[in-house]
């Protein structure tokens, strides 16, 4: 089975979600099916939270702390959606980082529908151009890290960090809303996109 180590930020004692989430996502509305959104890169997940939260500045990169978790994410099945593939799923490839979440919360009712289909995708992160997002359908435990899990509901999660601050440089690779994405636009021009990550640098 593939196996991924993927990241996320949660304050709770948790980062996986048993019932449906209360509020929507990029793959979910309100009362969905539980939708777990996890990182396959570790500053994706700061990433999009500064987006969601509309965080642009070196002080609220500094007041926000919260704790980190590492995920190993052993699927049965997994299957990524890119940008060349997106019309294959019903939505175009702008589609998937789009501002409005509707095109990829309608997929994700398909996906939820399809008893046959796949419940784990991988898919272009709209906040951290050059990432992916691995997003699970349905309730997921976390179980420890060293864990040899027991069926696909068991998820061996590590805390990582507590605490934790993004890296002051972040903010100059994060897509806010209203923003081109940036690869997006290659590919559309049939260029190849590379995140490059960011210097580490203190904050001020």
């Amino acid at each position: 089975m593939p196996e991924f180590v993927a990241y996320r930020l949660a304050a709770w004692d948790t980062p996986l979600w048993v019932n449906p989430n209360r509020s929507e996502g990029r793959f979910n509305r309100p009362l969905d099916g539980p939708t777990q959104y996890l990182s396959l890169h570790p500053l994706t997940p700061w990433a999009e939270y500064l987006r969601r939260e509309d965080r642009r500045t070196p002080e609220d990169l500094r007041e926000f702390r919260i704790r980190v978790w590492a995920v190993r994410a052993i699927l049965a099945e997994v299957t990524e959606i890119s940008f060349d593939e997106a019309p294959a799923w019903g939505l175009d490839a702008a589609g998937l980082v789009a501002d409005d979440y509707a095109r990829c919360q309608d997929l994700a009712r398909r996906i939820r529908e399809d008893p046959g289909g796949s419940k784990a995708i991988i898919v272009p992160s709209a906040g951290l151009p050059g990432t992916r997002n691995l997003v699970l359908f349905g309730p997921r435990v976390a179980v420890p890290y060293l864990a040899a899990p027991i069926d696909e509901v068991d998820v061996p999660v590590g805390h990582v960090a507590e605490d934790a601050t993004a890296l002051a440089g972040l903010l100059d690779r994060v897509r806010f809303r209203g923003e081109p994405h940036a690869e997006y636009e290659a590919w559309r021009r049939g260029r190849e996109y590379r995140f490059i990550d960011p210097p580490a640098r203190p904050h001020l």
